[in-house]
C-alpha cells in the first residue's frame, strides 16, 4: 500500500511540474521580455512587441502602418487623409494632439504610449498609465532625428533591418536631388501661410530639410524659430528667390484665406519664381501634420523631386 501511495505521489508531482512548465502564465513571462528604451525625455522599460499601442504622433502612426504594426488608439482630430483608415471605429479616439484623454487611456491599459513634442506637458501623467516613449522630429536635423526614431521603433517591434533599409533609400534619393539642386546653384524661400499671414523659415527650422538635405540655398540668414519670421509680399519680391515653397496651415487647421488665394496677386506674379513656374504649394498634411513618417517623408521627397 505504501509503495502504491509513493508511486501515486510521484505521479502527481510529475503532472504538476508539466502543468507549470506549459502553463500560459509562464509562457507570458517568456513572451513579455522587457527592453530599456532611452528617449529625449528619459527612459522606459517597454515590452517587446507590445500589443496595445497608443500613438500621439501621426508620423509614427505612418511608420507603424508601414511595418505592419497594429495600434489600439490615436487622436482622430486632424487625421491626415492618407491615414484615413484610422478613422475606423476599431481604433479608439484618445483625445487630441494637444490634450490626451487620460480617462480613456486608463480604460485601455496600453502596453505602450508613444508621444511627441505636443504632449510633453503630459509626460509624467502618461508615464503613470503605461511606459511612455517620446519621439519627435528635430528641426535642426530632420534625417538624423528620423533615423533615431526609426531605430527606436525598430528595436521595440523587432523591425530594425526593415526600417534601416528604408532610411538608406531615403538618404540616397536625397543625395541625388541635392546634387542636382547644387549644380544649378538654386536658392529658395520656404513660407508658412496662415490664413493670409506669412512666415519665412530658414536653416535649422521646422522646414530646414529644404536647405539641409535638398540643397537649396537660403535667400538670407533667417533666424531659426518655431513660428518663423513674419514677412510680407514685398519682402518676397525684394528677395526674389528661384523657388518659393509654400505650406498652407489653413488647409490643415481651417481658415478663411487659402494660400492659393493669398498668393494670387500682382506682387507674387512679378517674382521670377512665379514667372518660371517655380512656386510650389506643398502638401500641408505631410509637411505640417505628419512629418517624421516613412510615407510622409517619401511624399515630401517626391514633391521636390518632381520639379527636376
Amino acid at each position: 500500500m505504501k509503495k502504491i501511495l509513493g508511486v501515486f505521489v510521484l505521479f502527481i508531482a510529475f503532472v504538476c511540474g508539466v502543468i507549470y512548465y506549459i502553463s500560459p502564465k509562464n509562457s507570458e513571462k517568456i513572451d513579455t521580455n522587457k527592453i530599456k528604451i532611452e528617449h529625449y525625455m528619459g527612459g522606459a522599460e517597454v515590452v517587446e512587441n507590445p500589443k496595445k499601442v497608443v500613438v500621439f504622433d501621426y508620423g509614427i502612426v505612418d511608420v507603424l502602418d508601414n511595418i505592419g504594426v497594429e495600434i489600439t488608439g490615436l487622436p482622430k482630430d486632424g487625421l491626415p487623409k492618407y491615414l484615413d483608415k484610422y478613422s475606423d471605429n476599431k481604433y479608439i479616439n484618445v483625445g487630441s494632439l494637444k490634450e490626451p484623454n487620460l480617462e480613456k487611456l486608463y480604460e485601455i491599459k496600453p502596453d505602450l504610449i508613444i508621444i511627441s513634442g505636443r504632449q510633453e506637458p503630459f509626460y509624467d501623467q502618461l508615464s503613470k498609465i503605461a511606459p511612455t516613449v517620446a519621439l519627435k522630429t528635430n528641426s535642426e536635423d530632420y534625417i538624423k532625428s528620423l533615423k533615431t526614431n526609426f531605430e527606436t521603433v525598430g528595436n521595440i517591434f523587432d523591425k530594425s533591418e526593415i526600417l534601416g533599409n528604408q532610411v538608406e533609400k531615403i538618404e540616397e534619393t536625397l543625395k541625388n536631388i541635392k546634387e542636382k539642386v547644387q549644380e544649378k546653384n538654386l536658392n529658395a524661400l520656404v513660407i508658412l501661410s496662415n490664413n493670409g499671414k506669412l512666415s519665412a523659415y530658414g536653416l535649422k527650422s521646422r522646414f530646414g530639410i529644404i536647405y539641409d538635405y535638398f540643397g537649396f540655398k537660403p535667400i538670407e540668414n533667417i533666424a531659426a524659430s518655431t513660428h518663423g519670421s513674419k514677412i510680407n509680399f514685398e519682402y518676397i519680391l525684394e528677395k526674389n528667390p528661384d523657388y518659393i515653397f509654400i505650406v498652407d496651415r489653413a488647409a490643415v487647421v481651417g481658415g478663411d484665406v487659402s494660400a492659393n488665394k493669398a498668393f494670387d496677386n500682382d506682387i507674387v506674379k512679378a517674382t521670377k519664381a512665379w514667372q518660371n513656374g517655380n512656386i510650389v504649394f506643398l502638401d500641408s498634411e505631410v509637411w505640417y501634420t505628419a512629418t517624421g513618417g516613412l510615407n510622409s517623408t517619401n511624399k515630401m521627397i517626391e514633391e521636390i523631386k518632381s520639379k527636376f
